[in-house]
């Protein structure tokens, strides 16, 4: 019989559900990310077991969560952004050119 999943987000963290097809008796995962806002839980339609989670939080701000094995682990995606090329100053981007 085919699994069923349920992703959810909320106020006070992630949940994942899941249940068999008959859908009569459903196993809770969570809270994950326990007093995070999360915004957006969703899984990879090339790997339904890579699921990503959006977190908010007024004091870290937002942060991108990966999990490889359906929600038993997760592990922060980097946000660090990074484009090829020289870097230049900001300062010759300004017509004053101060910063």
């Amino acid at each position: 019989m085919s699994m069923v999943r349920v992703l959810v987000g909320t106020r006070k963290g992630a949940f994942v559900l899941t249940s068999d097809a008959t859908r009569e008796r459903w196993d809770i995962s969570g809270p994950h990310f326990a007093g995070w806002e999360i915004y957006h839980v969703t899984s990879s339609p090339a790997d339904p077991n890579r699921l990503y989670a959006s977190q908010s939080s007024g004091w870290f701000g937002q942060q991108i969560q990966r999990s490889k094995d359906g929600g038993q682990t997760w592990e922060p995606v980097g946000s660090t952004f990074v484009y090829d090329g020289v870097l230049q100053d900001i300062r010759a981007y300004r017509p004053d050119n101060q910063c």
